[in-house]
């Protein structure tokens, strides 16, 4: 059984993680896309990416200024001279869908690894102007959108893989009430449902729902697939993630964020393993904590956790569909039924 306590967590702060050299492979010839990249945990894995030689690193971030200024910093610190920005703004279905169309178009017809590292932490409702609550569609519904438009490229590469970043908060979640509600992602995204007491938990909850689209996914690959899905929790690093939280819960996060906090660029070294280490056999649906294979929490792996799984896929799916016609053609030539 997989139990998570502050004791853990302090002992998981403090345990050493494997040197970036120790993790470095060749990526020539490779294609590498980082959302996410522009700041903090994701410039930081990019940058390692870049000193590997990659064949093309395409930094996937919303804000213009910043991932240019990323393109440039990693360019001066590692001499790569194949980093990119494309824009990419999860708040946004139709910026998904253009950024998948672009590859369709500038990728070259293959992809070798996706690090789906772009995120928020908020405690306060906000819609996006696509009309769902802030978090559940970047941290969730655009992050599904991006790996199933992208899914095609990653099929035809040779051992591809797909990161989904996700955090040990997952564990806080110890049963998703919304289940007791006909559709999940509609009670979590009305307003009115969500008040502060339930936006307190808005974060766990859109980690949670990682972990289950991205075991969702690896079990819906066909047999004889190149893909490989693992998922990965940095730990408590100093990044931005906290920027949009309010009242105690952000001031409880500097706390810890004061005595426990990896370094960025330590923290970025979990990304670079999971994207990197082990093979299909090892990683396939696995989720990563310290650069090593951990269990997830109990309720994941429960009868009920199965249960809702199955039913955020298909909720998951469902919505996507509506927002691009791909997606049917994706999950039906490319997936099989769970």
């Amino acid at each position: 059984m997989a139990r998570f306590s502050f004791l853990k967590l302090i002992r998981d702060q403090r345990s050493e993680l494997p040197s970036i050299d120790e993790l470095k492979k060749d990526l020539t010839g490779k294609t590498i896309i980082v959302v996410g990249a522009n700041t903090g945990l994701g410039l930081e894995a990019a940058r390692h990416f870049a000193t590997m030689n990659p064949g093309r690193l395409i930094l996937a971030c919303r804000t213009a200024k910043t991932a240019e200024e990323a393109v440039q910093d990693i360019k001066t610190t590692t001499g790569c001279q194949t980093v990119e920005y494309w824009t990419l703004d999860l708040t946004s279905f139709a910026s998904v869908s253009a950024f998948a169309s672009r590859f369709e178009k500038e990728g070259g017809g293959k992809l070798d690894i996706l690090v789906e590292n772009a995120g928020i932490a908020t405690n306060v409702y906000r819609a996006t102007p696509d009309g769902y609550e802030s978090s559940i569609q970047t941290n969730h519904l655009s992050t599904a959108l991006l790996s199933l438009l992208l899914l095609p490229y990653l099929s035809k590469t040779p051992n591809s893989r797909v990161t989904i970043v996700t955090s040990e908060v997952h564990f806080f979640v110890s049963r998703l009430i919304e289940a007791d509600s006909p559709k999940i992602l509609d009670r979590l995204n009305e307003k009115e449902y969500s008040t502060s007491k339930v936006m307190a938990e808005r974060y766990n909850v859109s980690k949670l729902l990682n972990v289950f689209y991205g075991r969702a996914l690896a079990e819906r690959l066909p047999a004889g697939t190149s893909i490989t899905v693992d998922l990965v929790t940095p730990g408590i690093c100093h990044s931005k993630i906290s920027r949009n939280l309010h009242g105690s819960q952000k001031v409880v996060l500097g706390i810890l964020k004061f005595f426990l906090a990896r370094t960025t660029e330590v923290g970025s070294r979990t990304l670079v393993h999971a994207a990197l280490a082990g093979d299909q056999e090892t990683m396939q649906g696995k989720y990563l904590n310290k650069c090593n294979v951990e269990e997830v929490s109990d309720y994941v792996i429960s009868e009920e956790g199965k249960i809702v799984q199955d039913r955020l896929w298909d909720e998951t799916v469902g919505i996507l569909r509506q927002k691009d016609g791909r997606v049917e053609s994706v999950v039906r030539e490319l997936l099989r039924s769970g």
